[in-house]
């Protein structure tokens, strides 16, 4: 702990006190620098006040110690000691009109501390047109948590086709303020047909399942995510036009990282695009028996979507 003052033994109020004060346009009713220090030194008794100014490895601390021995402590973790000084001179002050006050003594005898303290300090409560406002730090707003339902259409790249369109919906719960959200999505790819030789095979493609989200918001309409979905689908192939035409349907799993921005359009409606890598657990291909592949699907796929969103807090 570092002292940054010592204990402030003040004179007796001299005649005329150095004070400043300052009236603005309309304040012709408030005392000028007579009146005040008239105010100050009104009644005939003394108090005695002794203030210390220290230094905290949190910010500043101040004492105020009376004549009868009682004892207040302020503290402010403030990077300068401003806003102690004039929490200070407020007790002082409040110090001052609630001790006990003590007949005047003859000028031989030692002379207590008088109310020159608040006199000498008086212009620091003097509010002035040139003094800055007090800084206010930002603080975090919004919701601890919320929701949101969104709808897009899809185009989906090597997922069950080399292309298809598609629509996906899904619904999510906000936490942390927004920071973070986790929801359920699906996603549906219809019927494609594929021509094969002298006949067709109809690939659909259905399911969904649960992602998780990390979120930053640029600005007030701006917001930008980082997900990571897991996602079983059905992936059904029906086969025409073959001297043996048959359907069938095989799960497919699939892990997706992607990418999403929404920007704000009037209360809680957005829009928002996303961009997606697919990769599946079990790459399904499709053949006909005697005519060959019908598809080999790629390592990884992807997709891309744009819709709308509605939020709730």
């Amino acid at each position: 702990m570092i002292a940054l003052g010592v204990a402030v033994v003040l004179a007796p109020l001299p005649a005329r006190a150095d004070v400043r004060v300052e009236r603005g346009e309309g304040a012709g009713t408030c005392p000028d620098g007579a009146a005040f220090v008239a105010r100050m030194t009104e009644g005939e008794g003394r108090a005695s006040i002794t203030v210390r100014f220290e230094r905290t490895p949190a910010g500043y601390r101040s004492a105020i110690v009376t004549a009868d021995g009682k004892q207040r402590s302020l503290a402010d973790e403030g990077p300068t000691c401003d806003g102690l000084a004039e929490a200070t001179l407020l007790a002082v002050r409040l110090a001052l009109d609630a001790a006990p006050t003590t007949p005047a003594t003859p000028a031989t005898t030692a002379t207590p501390v008088t109310t020159s303290a608040v006199v000498v300090s008086a212009p620091q409560t003097v509010a002035s047109p040139e003094s800055p406002a007090p800084s206010v730090e930002p603080r975090a707003t919004g919701a601890p948590f919320g929701g949101e339902l969104l709808a897009s259409g899809l185009l989906a790249v090597g997922v069950g086709s080399s292309l298809a369109p598609g629509l996906r919906g899904g619904a999510a719960v906000t936490l942390g303020k927004g920071r973070w959200s986790v929801g359920i999505t699906g996603a549906l790819l219809p019927s494609k047909t594929h021509d094969v030789g002298a006949g067709q095979v109809d690939v659909s493609v259905v399911g969904g399942g649960v992602e998780g989200c990390g979120r930053t918001r640029v600005n007030r309409s701006l917001l930008v995510a980082l997900c990571g979905r897991f996602e079983a689908f059905r992936l059904s192939g029906s086969a025409h036009g073959f001297a043996s035409s048959e359907e069938h349907a095989r799960p497919l799993f699939a892990g997706t990282a992607l990418g999403r921005g929404q920007v704000s359009i009037a209360g809680p409606l957005a829009v928002y695009a996303e961009l997606a890598a697919i990769v599946p657990v079990v790459r399904e291909r499709f053949a006909i028996d005697r005519v060959g592949l019908v598809y080999d699907p790629p390592l990884v796929g992807g997709s891309g979507g744009i819709g709308a969103l509605v939020s709730f807090e």
